[in-house]
């Protein structure tokens, strides 16, 4: 069921999302006034738990994939990338392609385990809702006509940055140039326009990963240094399919690592820290030789916990459930 204007369109049953989405994107930029600027934000919900998708594409991969959890995930992919082009030739009947700043980027790595639905963070340890960099780091892309192509940047950009950097393509244009855009106070991130478009660093250095005051853990990236206090969440590397299993899993436990990190959630003081520029799978943990590291960043982070804001979850709330809304998730309070 489709909420749009405060109201379900039951209609739209048995019909898949991201047909919806891309629908009504299409609805937005062809009755759209190319004169005027627009900002679209289009988040598809495939591919991600329920895996579903629609037969056409399951079917491509008969006889190509053999695993049908990871048959199913490719499907989903295959029909994100036509919804996508669908989109980008509605910008371009409608001539505003040219003029289009084009973003395509990742919340997380894969969640693995129970949950997973075939995806393949390789050579990168850890996933979803870890610490770890299968969880954290994600790729993106920034297409443009205005743009020239072939940049490729692997330096230090965070999700929050991305608010002030298309805050200053907004008012700056997508050319360099010494023009400066708003201002907002008290926000993380910072503009990475320049820094995407090939022509200086990266403008920070660091980042918080998180600190979790409930679970008692904390993580942080510091140039070419990551630290994590506490449990990360389970850190395995999940080899693809093509692998011998065995042998990889004899190699790491070679190196001293094990598939799920012996430590005990909530265990204060224990510290991992990895050299994430040359050693980005996180296989050699290197905290002993490096104290005076591990020392500024414990400092800088317990800075960043003293600011943090205290938790303010909530008790589940049973009058929120949607069967008491027609099986729709509704706001249900007056007020907070």
């Amino acid at each position: 069921k489709q909420w749009y204007q405060r109201r379900v369109r039951g209609s739209t049953n048995s019909t898949y999302s991201s047909y919806l989405y891309t629908q009504q994107a299409k609805q937005i930029i062809s009755k759209h006034d190319p004169s005027q600027p627009l900002f679209l934000y289009l988040p598809m919900q495939n591919p991600h738990f329920p895996a579903e998708v629609p037969s056409e594409y399951y079917n491509r991969y008969e006889g190509v994939v053999k695993n049908k959890v990871r048959r199913k995930l490719l499907a989903m992919i295959s029909a994100l990338d036509d919804t996508v082009g669908s989109v980008v030739d509605t910008l371009k009947d409608a001539n505003m392609w040219e003029n289009t700043v084009f973003i395509f980027f990742s919340d997380n790595g894969g969640m693995l385990g129970v949950t997973s639905i075939g995806q393949i963070n390789y050579p990168l340890r850890g996933g979803k809702a870890t610490y770890w960099e299968g969880g954290i780091r994600t790729n993106a892309f920034v297409n443009s006509p205005m743009l020239r192509g072939g940049v490729i940047n692997n330096q230090l950009m965070h999700v929050t940055d991305w608010l002030p950097t298309l805050m200053h393509v907004g008012t700056c244009g997508t050319v360099i140039s010494n023009c400066t855009s708003p201002q907002i106070p008290g926000i993380d991130g910072v503009n990475q326009w320049s820094a995407i478009t090939g022509h200086t660093e990266s403008a920070r250095t660091e980042f918080l990963i998180n600190v979790d005051q409930s679970a008692n853990n904390a993580a942080l990236r510091m140039g070419r240094w990551k630290l994590m206090q506490g449990f990360p969440g389970p850190g395995p590397w999940i080899p693809p399919p093509e692998l011998n299993h065995k042998e990889f899993t004899r190699s790491l436990r070679k190196k001293g690592e094990t598939w799920l990190p012996g430590w005990k959630p909530h265990t204060e003081g224990h510290v991992r820290l990895y050299d994430v520029d040359s050693d980005p799978y996180e296989k050699e943990e290197v905290s002993k030789g490096n104290p005076d590291v591990v020392k500024m960043m414990l400092e800088k982070l317990e800075e960043h916990k003293a600011a943090a804001v205290p938790p303010g979850n909530k008790n589940s709330d049973p009058n929120a459930n949607p069967a008491l809304f027609g099986g729709v998730w509704t706001p249900w309070l007056q007020s907070c």
